[in-house]
């Protein structure tokens, strides 16, 4: 199930909208957003990201505020990886690049800021070379 906004919270900040990987969330500014169900791929980015809490996960809970620096990142099994790009073209941010290792094309988080921890590379990654990771620090926050 989707995330949702409740509109009587949502001060239409735009926060949701720019960070949501998927583009589901949307609206003017300064208006209620909402959120497109058949977009949304419950990364749940937006309820990270939401000054005001109010987005609402399906069981209308409001997930925590966590700030960015400790959003979970792809940590990528080089030894696994088969330097198809798949996650690299996924990629809604350009986080991810390819490089290589040991005369071997791999890939790697080339932009840790710009990651949103949404897991669509690790989602689409045919060989599970990817695995979103969450600090120590957010574990113990959230």
């Amino acid at each position: 199930m989707a995330y949702r906004i409740v509109a009587e919270e949502c001060k239409g900040c735009d926060t949701c909208a720019r960070a949501c990987p998927t583009r589901a969330s949307s609206g003017e500014k300064k208006q209620p957003h909402t959120i497109d169900v058949s977009k949304c791929i419950e990364c749940g980015v937006c309820g990270r990201s939401c000054p005001y809490g109010a987005i609402r996960d399906a069981q209308g809970n409001t997930p925590p505020r966590i700030k960015r620096a400790l959003w979970p990142k792809p940590y990528i099994w080089t030894e696994d990886c088969v330097g198809c790009e798949v996650c690299t073209a996924v990629c809604p941010f350009q986080a991810l690049g390819m490089g290589e290792l040991n005369n071997e094309s791999v890939a790697g988080l080339y932009d840790p800021k710009a990651c949103v921890g949404c897991g669509l590379c690790e989602a689409a990654c045919p060989v599970k070379a990817v695995q979103l990771v969450w600090p120590a620090e957010a574990k113990q926050s959230a």
